[in-house]
């Protein structure tokens, strides 16, 4: 299996009040954090999906630019086949979490694996080109991300830590991941 990897750019940054794939964390932009995770894992080509371009990577611009995540992994299904998606506010995603990811996919026959913390993560997987008439399904019915159109039969989980997962969406969880970093360079 080849795999794509696909960052979302895309939504308002309403609560952090600026656009967080380019907000600096220890010296690079925050999206750049999740591609390195990416290129760890084996994952050679990246594009950031949504939102704007960002410097070095390769952009997919949304279709439907109100259309919500599901959206997004709809253009990115349907522009790559088989891609890992994961947000760009995820930077202490690690490239192990990604390569079991990926390793899952390649054993089961559903066409999803995603990440499973203390809650399931629906933006953090990958999605076979398989998935991608139940996808448009969902969206043609009202869906607007993807945990509102998979059912267990659909996918696969694989465990994650909870900082893996931990999504930057204010200054005061920017500053939780600044000390996490720091604690780790100890």
């Amino acid at each position: 299996m080849t795999v794509t990897g696909a960052i979302f750019c895309g939504g308002k940054s309403s609560r952090m009040g600026r656009d967080k794939a380019s907000l600096e964390l220890s010296g690079k932009p925050m999206v750049h954090w999740a591609a390195a995770a990416m290129r760890a894992a084996g994952i050679d080509r990246i594009y950031t999906v949504g939102g704007q371009t960002h410097s070095g990577l390769q952009w997919l611009p949304d279709s439907q630019p109100q259309g919500g995540p599901l959206s997004a992994l709809i253009d990115a299904v349907d522009a790559f086949g088989d891609v890992f998606v994961c947000p760009c506010d995820v930077p202490l995603i690690s490239g192990a979490l990604i390569q079991r990811i990926i390793a899952a996919g390649n054993e089961t026959e559903k066409p999803v694996v995603l990440a499973q913390s203390q809650r399931l993560q629906p933006l953090i997987g990958l999605y076979k080109k398989t998935v991608a008439e139940i996808l448009k399904i969902g969206y043609e019915q009202g869906a607007r991300g993807p945990k509102h159109v998979l059912t267990a039969e659909n996918f696969d989980t694989v465990a994650a830590n909870e900082d893996e997962v931990r999504n930057v969406n204010t200054p005061q969880e920017l500053q939780e991941v600044v000390q996490i970093l720091n604690l780790s360079r100890r």
